[in-house]
């Protein structure tokens, strides 16, 4: 008898673990269409850019921002912000 719950619990874990996948895709599929599309259409009706993708220099041949010849320690180096 033991043997048999057992065997019905594995099955169903399996159940309900193809039931959790096929639910959590559909609600993320659902949240990125109603929560980020609208932001997305916005922000482009807007004109706003989130990436900076203009040159530093207006005469500039590359994207690339010019770093400073300072060298940083290793105390510098470890705070981001």
């Amino acid at each position: 008898m033991l043997e048999l719950f057992k065997r019905m619990w594995l099955r169903w874990q399996g159940v309900a673990g193809g039931i959790l996948r096929a639910q959590n895709a559909l609600l993320m599929t659902v949240a990125y269409f109603v929560g980020l599309g609208p932001v997305a259409l916005v922000q482009r009706c807007a004109g706003h850019q989130n990436l900076d993708r203009a040159p530093a220099q207006p005469d500039a041949a590359t994207y690339w921002i010019a770093r400073s010849g300072h060298r940083q320690t290793m105390n510098e180096a470890s705070r981001q912000f």
